[in-house]
């Protein structure tokens, strides 16, 4: 009889891992294997497409100068919940549900307008911009997304925003819309800002001057200075989860119960729910096969 950890031939560890994975593997090793290892289907969620729309939103707004900066925020808007429609259908909200996320994202989207807005008037006010779409293409990111990749590391992601000041201090920031709030960050995110940092730095060859966390849902944003023992720690985490996840050992993945475990997409997988709802499945299935051969 063969192990019942033995390794899976079907399976294949990642050739990239990337920031999202690398934190899930520190969160829980056996979500890690779940989602990366056996890619098991997740089930879809409202949190994460509320996420991607407004993240969608706020890259388009900066790709064309339009003197209505609401306006158009608001077009493109209302043009990805059309691109969305049927996965946001397929979640099965009701009404009130649907129109209050899509309120939260939206209410997200006017908050960040509403500052980008007082920026571009500050800097009319002291001179420095000559006029909106001066100070528009003065204020707005370097680079909107950019994706990095590190070969020697085996590990990518996309960044957010990337931006310049006047001084030429480089940061890269990471657009969130959870609930967070507060003034300290988790280790999560100092983790992922990390890492990116690490790969912007593979990829340019330029060390950025910060890493920024923009809370969208509160208007905050959170600078992490770069440092060397910064870019050092992130970059043994890189090359310590990826030697870790070489294995597709379900063994070598420990579960880590702890109170997120309610909200992983996993569950009923790792509680062992799902499993005993296919065996009762294909018990009750062998009795109303079975039910013929008695009768004779």
């Amino acid at each position: 009889m063969e192990k019942e950890n033995k390794e899976n031939s079907e399976l294949s560890p990642q050739t990239f891992i990337s920031p999202s994975s690398i934190n899930t593997f520190a969160k829980c090793k056996r979500q890690y294997y779940y989602q990366y290892i056996e890619k098991l289907k997740q089930l879809p969620s409202i949190h994460l497409l509320k996420g991607t729309i407004v993240h969608s939103v706020l890259e388009d707004f900066f790709k064309v100068f339009d003197n209505d900066f609401r306006g158009r925020a608001d077009t493109l808007f209302n043009g990805k919940l059309t691109s969305y429609k049927k996965p946001l259908n397929n979640l099965e909200l009701s009404e009130e549900d649907m129109t209050m996320h899509i309120k939260d994202a939206k209410n997200m989207i006017d908050d960040f307008i509403t500052g980008f807005e007082k920026k571009v008037n500050n800097i009319l006010d002291i001179g420095i911009a000559s006029g909106r779409k001066h100070a528009f293409h003065l204020l707005k990111p370097k680079f909107k997304e950019m994706f990095v990749k590190s070969e020697e590391l085996h590990c990518r992601g996309y960044i957010d925003r990337i931006d310049k000041d006047f001084d030429g201090n480089i940061t890269i920031g990471d657009y969130k819309t959870s609930k967070k709030y507060g003034i300290c960050l988790n280790e999560d995110y100092k983790r992922q800002m990390a890492i990116y940092a690490v790969l912007y730095k593979e990829q340019e060859g330029i060390y950025p001057t910060y890493t920024s966390v923009i809370f969208l849902r509160y208007g905050e944003t959170y600078p992490i200075e770069v440092t060397p023992s910064l870019m050092k720690g992130a970059r043994d985490i890189i090359v310590d989860t990826y030697e870790k996840t070489r294995t597709t050992d379900i063994a070598d993945y420990p579960k880590r119960e702890q109170k997120l475990c309610s909200f992983c997409s996993f569950l009923d997988v790792c509680s062992g729910k799902k499993q005993a709802e296919e065996e009762k499945r294909m018990k009750k299935l062998k009795e109303l096969m079975d039910k013929p051969e008695e009768k004779k």
